[in-house]
């Protein structure tokens, strides 16, 4: 892998683990009721990487049908994630459910990878995949619930792993059939999913709607820094999409921000760093050098 291009991607990487964990301090710190947090967060999120993208893009918006196509499949699987995401959550262990779509974001790319794009992925690197899906279930698995699920709950984690694989997978069909459209194809996919979102929202809280967007002092720095890393973020990845095999950079993407989350709850949050996943740890690190390879 060229140096520039590892280089962007852990950039990416950083600014996706730090919109991981800004997000995760905004929500603790959201001042209104709990269940609104996220709704709030997404369209709050949406408008701000739309007009930051069509900053970028120059005030143009001029999408082709077939990204016009692609950004409604992936606002489409985007809401899907964000709902299964919320609706699991009540339902059983946060460890396999992470897991789960961990491995959707790896697994789901590379059947796509192998049956239409045969990318030319070293035998090294191969081997880098393995580690790294070894090491998901090891720093996962100290987080594993006894707890019995309550109904549903592995269906939504088959609908966790399937949308975020599919999410990837539009990302990169749609670069590589209109290259020029990037830009595009982030504000169809944010801003048709922020548009739902706030539909949900009005009917969650009716005549209230705009008390819910209220923030404090301690809610509103999180905030800030949650939105900057994610636009900067999906920005560079769809810059280095279609210049990258899509195996390599999903699984070094994922992988590294596992990583840097596990680092940042044991440093931050004082989080024991247990045997598996100190294990877990050493071979993703193993595993995204021989992915750089």
């Amino acid at each position: 892998m060229e140096l520039i291009s590892f280089a962007l991607i852990a950039v990416i990487i950083l600014l996706y683990s730090l919109q991981t964990l800004f997000c995760t301090l905004y929500t603790k710190r959201y001042p209104g009721r709990d269940d609104l947090a996220s709704p709030v967060f997404c369209i709050l999120e949406a408008a701000f990487i739309v007009a930051v993208t069509w900053a970028r893009n120059g005030f143009r918006f001029q999408p082709s049908p077939l990204t016009l196509l692609f950004g409604a499949l992936n606002a489409l699987v985007l809401w899907g994630y964000n709902n299964s995401l919320m609706a699991v959550g009540k339902r059983g262990s946060y460890a396999f459910f992470n897991m789960t779509l961990l491995y959707g974001a790896i697994l789901v790319p590379m059947v796509y990878s192998g049956l239409f794009l045969h990318e030319g992925t070293t035998p090294l690197q191969w081997v880098g995949v393995g580690l790294m899906l070894i090491s998901f279930l090891l720093m996962n698995w100290e987080g594993k619930s006894a707890q019995r699920p309550q109904k549903g709950y592995y269906l939504f984690c088959a609908l966790l792993f399937l949308c975020n694989g599919l999410y990837s997978v539009f990302l990169k069909m749609q670069s590589l059939a209109s290259e020029g459209e990037s830009s595009e194809m982030v504000m169809l996919t944010f801003g048709l999913m922020g548009a739902v979102a706030l539909l949900q929202l009005i009917a969650k809280e009716k005549g209230a709607t705009l008390r819910a967007f209220r923030q404090n002092a301690q809610s509103l720095p999180p905030l800030i820094a949650c939105l900057l890393s994610a636009a900067l973020a999906i920005n560079g990845l769809v810059y280095i999409l279609p210049r990258v095999n899509t195996v390599v950079l999903y699984t070094m993407e994922n992988g590294g921000v596992l990583l840097l989350s596990t680092l940042y709850a044991v440093m931050l949050f004082h989080e024991k760093l247990l045997p598996r996943k100190a294990a877990g740890v050493l071979i993703a690190v193993v595993s995204i050098t021989l992915l750089s390879l």
